[in-house]
């Protein structure tokens, strides 16, 4: 599952959300590589960490996107989605 915060009411600025079964996650090489993502490095070889959250989420964490993040799931409970539909409907369509 993978959720697009940015897309919500006060999401501007949030990462995206993915949910998955860490076993679906095979790689042992990040996608992209960042602070905290190596492990040993040699001449000849790099170790990277083992851990599949510290091993992707690698460089300087997004934190004030991800406090954002939570915050627009609490805005868009307490405001309601049908409030949130209406508002939409009236200024795109």
């Amino acid at each position: 599952v993978f959720i697009s915060t940015h897309k919500f009411v006060g999401g501007p600025s949030t990462p995206g959300i993915l949910i998955a079964k860490k076993k679906l996650f095979t790689n042992r090489v990040p996608s992209e590589c960042g602070g905290g993502t190596v492990n040993f490095v040699t001449r000849t070889n790099v170790e990277y960490v083992k851990d599949i959250e510290t091993r992707e989420e690698g460089g300087t964490p997004n934190i004030l996107g991800a406090i954002r993040a939570g915050l627009a799931f609490h805005l868009k409970e307490a405001v309601g989605e049908k409030i949130i539909e209406k508002r939409e409907e009236e200024l795109f369509y």
